[in-house]
């Protein structure tokens, strides 16, 4: 049965890890890359650090408003014992002492704040929105992420595409350059014809390896932010979509103000700020408090040398009277605090208005140039065809030909070019809105 159960507990594990490393390495679609680099990357665990520090801080500021509970213990030696010497005539002689030589002490002491006419409860708001600000600025980061590994996914798209468009025009030209060499060699073509054909082969296999060098690069940030081994093969699913905006220009403006997590985070240090302010004008308020202690000491007297238990209890009163003009610096302190939060979050609103606008035009923009590309890379494939066939009739020249093939080459990686910006304007736009990142 032993042997039985490590067989299966062996079998369990290997089964995991395939399962482990078949996630890690298999089809990653848009959704997922997002997904995966929000729940693993650093920036998000400070985040939620971050949250979790400002939540203590709340526990700590609401604190002030439930009783403390307090225990001490003393012993204190005393050599110097007063005492009162009694003579009784005909009888030994005596000493009445104050105190004893090893006098302990041990006590609970119980303190309730009663008021402090608002000060505390202001404090705890104080603390409160710095955590909903602290879950507003995890928010923004999650934002942050999610889109800077959406336009790396897509940035990986589009180099491979552009290398796979690179290869089939280094498959064209080494076919017109056989052809060449073929005519040259039959008399029918010159030397510049083939050299021509060479000299464009040469420049297309240098584009390609300088695509494969910035592919290699994105596809490197991909997998850090997904938090990937280098070597670890990096498969992805997804295409260039590109559709139209999903809400007016207008609605994206509204949506943007309310909805942007850095326009939560301005607005949070606003609030943050008014309840700074209005703590620092209750600083110089009394503070009302009510104290009860009890325990057992000794050196009481008469009974000097008896453990005895006592209780004591009363109200405290502290008026602020001069504090050296502190509570001053502390209302100055907060009323420039709220005065820069406003004007910081009356700068992001402008700023997100204008980025909506921005992302809008390059959409549009986007989207033009597009259908241009579409009918571009339609015309230049016509070209092409018409091109093939005057050459086969000797009607026109190796370089024109050469010529066609590299405009159909181009019109391609400049759709490429506009479909992919097409979508980064959408997740632009999306993004300016304050949408979460998603495809």
């Amino acid at each position: 049965m032993k042997i039985k159960g490590a067989f299966l507990l062996v079998l369990s594990c290997v089964a995991s890890t395939a399962r482990s490393e078949g996630t890690a390495s298999g089809p990653l679609t848009l959704d997922q890359a997002v997904e995966a680099v929000v729940a693993r990357y650093p920036t998000m665990d400070a985040a939620r650090s971050a949250v979790d520090a400002a939540r203590a801080r709340t526990m700590q500021a609401g604190s002030a408003r439930m009783p403390q509970v307090t225990g001490q213990a003393g012993y204190t030696y005393s050599s110097l014992r007063p005492y009162v010497a009694i003579r009784i005539p005909g009888g030994p002689s005596g000493a009445i002492y104050e105190n004893v030589q090893d006098a302990y002490n041990v006590g609970v002491t119980a303190r309730q704040l009663l008021t402090d006419f608002g000060r505390t409860d202001r404090l705890v708001d104080m603390a409160r929105s710095g955590q909903i600000a602290a879950q507003d600025a995890l928010e923004e980061a999650r934002h942050q992420l999610g889109y800077q590994t959406i336009q790396s996914f897509y940035g990986v798209l589009l180099l491979r595409d552009s290398a796979a468009v690179a290869r089939e025009e280094i498959g064209a030209l080494d076919e017109a350059l056989r052809i060449a060499q073929r005519k040259f060699d039959a008399g029918s073509a010159t030397k510049f014809d083939v050299l021509t054909t060479q000299v464009r082969l040469a420049n297309a296999r240098n584009h390609l390896t300088d695509t494969l060098a910035s592919l290699e690069k994105q596809e490197n940030g991909l997998r850090q932010l997904l938090g990937r081994d280098p070597a670890t093969p990096l498969e992805l699913v997804g295409e260039f979509d590109a559709g139209a905006a999903p809400i007016a220009e207008s609605a994206a403006i509204a949506d943007g103000l309310a909805n942007r997590p850095e326009m939560k985070v301005a607005r949070d240090d606003e609030q943050t700020s008014r309840y700074r302010l209005d703590s620092a004008d209750r600083g110089n308020r009394p503070t009302l408090a009510a104290q009860v202690t009890g325990g057992m000491e000794n050196g009481v007297v008469p009974a000097l040398y008896d453990n005895r238990g006592y209780v004591t209890a009363g109200l405290s009163l502290q008026v602020p009277i001069f504090t050296g003009r502190r509570i001053q610096g502390e209302r100055l302190e907060a009323g420039a605090g709220l005065r820069s939060a406003q004007a910081r979050e009356r700068e992001l609103g402008e700023t997100i208005t204008t980025e909506v606008a921005d992302a809008y035009a390059d959409l549009n923009a986007a989207r033009a140039r597009l259908g241009n590309a579409d009918a571009l890379v339609d015309q230049a494939t016509e070209a092409l065809a018409l091109a093939q066939t005057r050459y086969s009739n000797g009607v026109i020249t190796n370089f024109e030909l050469l010529d066609a093939q590299s405009s159909v080459r181009a019109a391609e990686l400049g759709r490429l070019q506009a479909r992919y910006d097409c979508v980064l304007a959408r997740q632009a736009v999306a993004r300016a809105a304050g949408a979460s990142p998603r495809q």
